[in-house]
């Protein structure tokens, strides 16, 4: 606050005209009395007649906060002389200007620096954390709320005055990062993990696919459910802010389960990467699509029954018609042999995953007894209740010829059908035209469909 200092000179002479100062509202005045003897006081008047005494004012200061016009003396008084009295200041005060200042509420971190305007009447000066020349520069403030102050003074009177408001600087909102896209996710969930959002809100949204939804959609780390056959996404991670706009995209792909994978083992792995489903049927594991491991190799047709996959420690198959698409779907066609990786023991390994193996007779009879008699080929067929899915996947005949392609689905048994100088391989049947599982016995060299199963 001003400060005005004014000196009195003690008279003994009462004059009328009187010395007129200055002072704006609220300032704080000083008067000092100097070469005075005797005893002292001030005095006040509203008039300038009328005067009363100004109580605990005897030292030679008298300090006032100027709040309206008035006029003040000293008296002073020396013995039993008359009192004599000081000349007589009149004090004006003059009011303060109206000031006011209107800034923007919000700014953002990375703002260009901008000019501050919003003082009136305009003509004064800015100051505050963040100012700089009159203009105000958000990197240099920082985040947080900041107070800015507007000073104007009236050129006439002299009397300023202040005013402040506040600017809250946001932080920029971070870069969205929807997490690594998930190629195969052997559920009809999943986990995702994306970041966490600053200084915005994070929205996750369904870019491509149909009937999928979250358990959250503004969680980084919500879960995704799929509600359909569909198994391809992509979901969207936007973080929203007033500080910017940020989004990123994940790709994800689910792995088709079956009904009722086998507990623990969901999926198994085939010593190409390929993965597959279960099922669990009763007490038994079995892989929910046919093998389709090694290889491919070109079956030629001779008028000769002869094998083209050979024992050499490469596990080869065949495609159906030789085209390797139809193995994608319906799995490779095996020599028996090649199944069992050239060994003759009931229930080996074969060219299965480690920890399954070919099924024997009996895997295939437990299989074929959990269901109602002559229904186990209708319920194993695809499309059946049971989730095994067989295939119509057909045969490569010894000779090198292909047959029976949707019309039946042939599978190795690891046994050997041995009469007189006939050794061949058994094998499980299923057929479109009724519901049987059937066990007859092929030619060794015959290509067939091959499910491992799990090992107890």
């Amino acid at each position: 606050m001003k400060r005005t200092i004014i000196l009195l000179t003690a008279s003994f002479i009462t004059i009328s005209a009187f010395s007129q100062q200055f002072a704006c509202k609220q300032d704080t005045v000083h008067f000092y009395q100097t070469n005075y003897r005797g005893k002292l006081s001030w005095q006040k008047s509203e008039n300038g007649t009328d005067w009363s005494q100004l109580p605990g004012s005897q030292s030679d200061t008298l300090m006032v906060v100027a709040t309206s016009p008035a006029y003040y003396r000293t008296e002073v008084i020396e013995g039993l002389c008359k009192p004599y009295y000081s000349d007589i200041i009149h004090l004006i005060v003059n009011q303060l200007p109206t000031i006011t200042l209107t800034l923007k509420d919000s700014v953002c971190l990375n703002e260009t620096p901008f000019v501050l305007d919003g003082g009136v009447p305009s003509g004064g000066s800015y100051w505050g954390n963040g100012v700089i020349d009159g203009k105000f520069s958000p990197a240099f403030a920082g985040a947080g709320e900041h107070k800015v102050y507007y000073r104007y003074s009236d050129s006439q009177t002299g009397c300023a005055d202040t005013a402040y408001a506040f600017i809250t600087v946001s932080p920029v909102t971070n870069h969205a990062q929807a997490g690594n896209d998930l190629t195969f996710v052997p559920a009809d969930s999943v986990l995702l993990d994306a970041n966490i959002p600053e200084n915005g809100i994070g929205t996750w949204t369904v870019i491509n696919g149909s009937n999928g939804h979250f358990s959250d959609i503004h969680s980084p780390k919500a879960w995704f459910l799929k509600d359909s056959n569909n198994l391809d996404f992509t979901l969207r991670w936007s973080i929203s802010g007033n500080c910017g706009n940020s989004s990123d995209d994940v790709a994800i792909t689910f792995f088709p389960l079956s009904k009722n994978p086998c507990p623990n083992a969901p999926t198994v792995t085939d010593a190409d990467g390929n993965v597959y489903p279960t099922i669990q049927i009763g007490d038994q594991c079995w892989m929910g699509k046919n093998l389709n491991v090694g290889r491919f190799v070109t079956s030629t047709v001779s008028n000769t029954v002869h094998s083209d996959l050979t024992n050499n420690n490469i596990i080869e198959r065949y495609c159906f018609d030789n085209k390797v698409e139809n193995c994608k779907l319906y799995g490779g066609l095996y020599d028996w042999n090649e199944a069992m990786n050239y060994s003759e023991v009931e229930n080996t390994q074969g060219i299965c995953p480690e920890g399954w193996h070919i099924p024997g007779n009996g895997d295939w009879a437990n299989l074929n007894d959990f269901f109602k008699t002559f229904t186990a080929g209708e319920l194993l067929k695809v499309g059946g209740s049971s989730g095994f899915e067989g295939y119509f996947a057909g045969d490569r005949h010894a000779m090198g010829e292909f047959y029976s392609m949707d019309a039946s689905g042939f599978w190795w048994q690891s046994a050997s059908y041995i009469y007189d100088n006939i050794d061949e391989g058994y094998l499980r049947e299923i057929e479109a035209c009724n519901g049987n599982l059937t066990r007859t016995h092929f030619p060794k060299k015959t290509g067939l469909s091959v499910r491992c199963i799990k090992n107890n």
